[in-house]
Protein backbone atom coordinates (compact mmCIF):
# COMPACT_ATOMS: atom_id res chain seq x y z
CA UNK A 1 0.00 0.00 0.00
CA UNK A 2 1.37 3.51 -0.95
CA UNK A 3 1.77 6.38 1.01
CA UNK A 4 -0.48 8.30 -0.01
CA UNK A 5 -3.32 5.60 0.18
CA UNK A 6 -2.19 5.28 4.19
CA UNK A 7 -2.45 9.00 4.39
CA UNK A 8 -6.02 8.42 2.74
CA UNK A 9 -6.89 5.91 5.44
CA UNK A 10 -5.46 7.70 8.07
CA UNK A 11 -7.85 10.92 7.47
CA UNK A 12 -10.90 8.94 7.61
CA UNK A 13 -9.67 7.23 10.90
CA UNK A 14 -8.48 10.95 12.10
CA UNK A 15 -12.00 12.64 11.20
CA UNK A 16 -13.43 10.36 13.53
CA UNK A 17 -11.37 10.16 16.01
CA UNK A 18 -11.29 14.12 16.45
CA UNK A 19 -15.35 13.30 15.83
CA UNK A 20 -15.27 11.33 19.30
CA UNK A 21 -11.98 11.85 21.49
CA UNK A 22 -9.18 12.89 19.83
CA UNK A 23 -8.27 16.78 20.05
CA UNK A 24 -5.68 17.76 17.16
CA UNK A 25 -7.98 18.42 14.11
CA UNK A 26 -7.96 16.13 10.70
CA UNK A 27 -6.98 18.92 8.84
CA UNK A 28 -2.92 18.27 10.10
CA UNK A 29 -3.47 15.56 7.53
CA UNK A 30 -5.94 17.19 5.10
CA UNK A 31 -3.50 19.95 4.69
CA UNK A 32 -0.29 17.85 4.28
CA UNK A 33 -1.84 15.43 2.15
CA UNK A 34 -3.06 18.42 -0.05
CA UNK A 35 0.46 19.12 -0.38
CA UNK A 36 0.18 16.43 -3.03
CA UNK A 37 -2.08 18.24 -5.32
CA UNK A 38 -5.88 19.32 -5.54
CA UNK A 39 -7.07 16.15 -5.83
CA UNK A 40 -5.27 14.61 -3.03
CA UNK A 41 -6.65 17.19 -0.69
CA UNK A 42 -10.07 17.02 -1.64
CA UNK A 43 -10.05 13.07 -1.40
CA UNK A 44 -8.36 13.34 2.05
CA UNK A 45 -11.52 16.43 2.91
CA UNK A 46 -14.24 13.67 2.26
CA UNK A 47 -12.27 10.87 3.78
CA UNK A 48 -11.72 13.00 7.01
CA UNK A 49 -15.71 13.87 6.53
CA UNK A 50 -17.21 10.29 6.27
CA UNK A 51 -14.55 9.47 9.21
CA UNK A 52 -16.19 12.48 10.96
CA UNK A 53 -20.08 11.86 10.37
CA UNK A 54 -19.53 8.58 11.68
CA UNK A 55 -18.03 10.02 14.79
CA UNK A 56 -20.24 12.40 15.45
CA UNK A 57 -23.25 9.98 14.87
CA UNK A 58 -22.01 8.09 17.74
CA UNK A 59 -21.43 11.19 19.80
CA UNK A 60 -25.12 12.19 19.08
CA UNK A 61 -26.59 8.85 19.98
CA UNK A 62 -24.67 8.81 23.21
CA UNK A 63 -25.46 12.06 24.16
CA UNK A 64 -28.89 11.25 23.51
CA UNK A 65 -28.94 7.74 25.70
CA UNK A 66 -26.41 8.07 27.86
CA UNK A 67 -26.43 12.54 28.45
CA UNK A 68 -23.94 12.49 32.00
CA UNK A 69 -21.53 9.88 30.43
CA UNK A 70 -21.12 11.56 27.30
CA UNK A 71 -20.75 14.80 28.58
CA UNK A 72 -18.06 13.95 30.90
CA UNK A 73 -16.28 12.43 28.35
CA UNK A 74 -16.62 15.33 26.73
CA UNK A 75 -14.89 17.06 29.49
CA UNK A 76 -12.29 14.93 29.83
CA UNK A 77 -10.64 16.08 26.24
CA UNK A 78 -8.24 18.61 26.55
CA UNK A 79 -9.48 22.21 26.06
CA UNK A 80 -12.96 21.55 26.82
CA UNK A 81 -14.20 22.75 30.19
CA UNK A 82 -17.20 23.62 31.31
CA UNK A 83 -17.66 27.25 29.94
CA UNK A 84 -17.23 25.94 26.65
CA UNK A 85 -19.83 23.33 26.92
CA UNK A 86 -22.13 26.06 28.39
CA UNK A 87 -21.16 28.00 25.48
CA UNK A 88 -22.19 25.23 22.85
CA UNK A 89 -25.61 24.52 24.31
CA UNK A 90 -26.21 28.46 25.03
CA UNK A 91 -24.98 28.44 21.19
CA UNK A 92 -27.33 25.60 20.15
CA UNK A 93 -30.33 26.89 21.90
CA UNK A 94 -30.16 30.58 20.10
CA UNK A 95 -28.74 29.55 17.23
CA UNK A 96 -29.53 26.13 16.05
CA UNK A 97 -27.20 24.28 14.36
CA UNK A 98 -25.52 27.41 12.64
CA UNK A 99 -24.14 27.38 15.57
CA UNK A 100 -22.19 24.11 15.06
CA UNK A 101 -21.38 25.76 11.58
CA UNK A 102 -20.17 28.70 13.09
CA UNK A 103 -18.42 26.88 15.90
CA UNK A 104 -14.32 25.51 14.12
CA UNK A 105 -14.31 29.41 13.46
CA UNK A 106 -14.14 29.77 17.41
CA UNK A 107 -12.15 26.83 18.24
CA UNK A 108 -14.98 24.53 19.51
CA UNK A 109 -14.35 20.75 18.99
CA UNK A 110 -17.51 19.16 16.96
CA UNK A 111 -17.77 16.68 19.49
CA UNK A 112 -19.26 18.91 22.08
CA UNK A 113 -22.15 19.89 19.68
CA UNK A 114 -22.59 16.65 18.80
CA UNK A 115 -23.20 15.34 22.70
CA UNK A 116 -25.63 18.32 23.33
CA UNK A 117 -27.41 18.78 20.51
CA UNK A 118 -30.44 16.17 21.84
CA UNK A 119 -30.31 17.73 24.78
CA UNK A 120 -31.75 21.02 22.97
CA UNK A 121 -34.29 18.64 20.96
CA UNK A 122 -32.25 19.06 18.10
CA UNK A 123 -32.83 15.73 15.49
CA UNK A 124 -30.82 13.64 14.53
CA UNK A 125 -31.28 14.12 10.54
CA UNK A 126 -31.30 18.26 11.23
CA UNK A 127 -27.92 17.16 13.32
CA UNK A 128 -26.32 14.95 10.59
CA UNK A 129 -27.47 17.25 7.49
CA UNK A 130 -25.63 20.32 9.30
CA UNK A 131 -22.65 18.33 9.88
CA UNK A 132 -21.90 18.36 6.39
CA UNK A 133 -20.77 21.70 5.94
CA UNK A 134 -19.97 22.55 9.75
CA UNK A 135 -17.21 19.94 9.13
CA UNK A 136 -16.32 20.05 5.50
CA UNK A 137 -16.12 23.89 4.38
CA UNK A 138 -13.40 23.95 6.84
CA UNK A 139 -11.80 21.05 5.75
CA UNK A 140 -11.86 22.06 2.02
CA UNK A 141 -10.35 25.74 2.95
CA UNK A 142 -7.25 24.12 4.47
CA UNK A 143 -6.62 21.91 1.58
CA UNK A 144 -7.08 24.54 -0.92
CA UNK A 145 -4.75 26.82 1.23
CA UNK A 146 -1.99 24.39 1.59
CA UNK A 147 -2.36 23.29 -2.38
CA UNK A 148 -2.64 26.73 -3.31
CA UNK A 149 0.67 27.27 -1.60
CA UNK A 150 2.79 24.28 -2.45
CA UNK A 151 1.23 24.49 -6.51
CA UNK A 152 0.70 27.89 -6.99
CA UNK A 153 2.90 30.15 -4.73
CA UNK A 154 5.88 27.94 -4.23
CA UNK A 155 5.72 25.70 -6.61
CA UNK A 156 9.85 25.64 -7.45
CA UNK A 157 10.38 24.48 -3.25
CA UNK A 158 11.30 21.00 -2.71
CA UNK A 159 9.07 18.89 -0.95
CA UNK A 160 11.05 18.50 2.09
CA UNK A 161 10.83 22.38 2.46
CA UNK A 162 6.81 22.34 2.39
CA UNK A 163 7.44 19.63 4.54
CA UNK A 164 8.64 21.64 7.06
CA UNK A 165 6.86 24.67 6.71
CA UNK A 166 3.95 22.73 7.44
CA UNK A 167 5.21 21.76 10.50
CA UNK A 168 5.99 24.79 11.73
CA UNK A 169 2.43 26.15 10.93
CA UNK A 170 0.81 23.72 12.46
CA UNK A 171 3.05 23.70 15.73
CA UNK A 172 2.48 27.22 15.98
CA UNK A 173 -1.41 26.69 15.27
CA UNK A 174 -1.52 24.24 18.49
CA UNK A 175 0.78 27.10 20.34
CA UNK A 176 -1.86 29.57 20.06
CA UNK A 177 -4.70 27.54 20.42
CA UNK A 178 -3.42 25.34 23.58
CA UNK A 179 -3.24 29.16 24.98
CA UNK A 180 -6.82 30.26 24.11
CA UNK A 181 -7.91 26.85 25.21
CA UNK A 182 -5.96 25.51 28.39
CA UNK A 183 -4.68 22.29 28.22
CA UNK A 184 -6.76 21.39 31.45
CA UNK A 185 -9.46 23.84 32.14
CA UNK A 186 -12.82 23.96 34.40
CA UNK A 187 -13.66 20.41 34.55
CA UNK A 188 -16.43 19.70 35.89
CA UNK A 189 -19.13 16.92 35.77
CA UNK A 190 -22.65 18.08 34.90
Amino acid sequence: MGLLMMGMILAFLWGFAEATFFFIIPDVIITLLALHGFQSGLDASLLALAGALLGGSGMYWWGRFHEKKAYRFVLGVPAIGEKMMQQVQIGLKTNGLFAMVLGPLRGIPYKSYAVLAPRVGIGFISFLVASIPARFIRFILTALLAWALAEKVFPSFPMSVKYVVWSIVWVIVYIIYFRLHPWSGDKKEK
